[in-house]
C-alpha cells in the first residue's frame, strides 16, 4: 500500500471527513465487492406478515406498515 493511500485510509477514521479515492485505490481496499442478493433470493427471504382474523397485527408482532 502506498503512503498516499495509507494517509487516506487513516483519514477515514476522522468523523465527517470526505476522502476522495481513485477507482484503483477503492478496489485495492475491497470497497466495491459485489455481494447483493438477487431479486429471487430477496423474495425467498421475505416472510409474509401474520395477521389475525380481524386483519389486525397480533399484539406481540411489530406493524411495519
Amino acid at each position: 500500500m502506498n503512503s498516499n493511500l495509507n494517509d487516506k485510509l487513516m483519514a477515514l477514521n476522522i468523523p465527517s471527513s470526505i476522502i476522495e479515492m481513485t477507482q484503483a485505490e477503492a478496489e485495492e481496499l475491497g470497497a466495491f465487492e459485489e455481494n447483493a442478493l438477487t431479486e429471487d433470493e430477496a423474495l425467498e427471504a421475505n416472510e409474509p406478515e401474520v395477521i389475525g382474523d380481524d386483519n389486525k397485527v397480533k399484539e406481540n408482532e411489530v406493524n411495519h406498515g
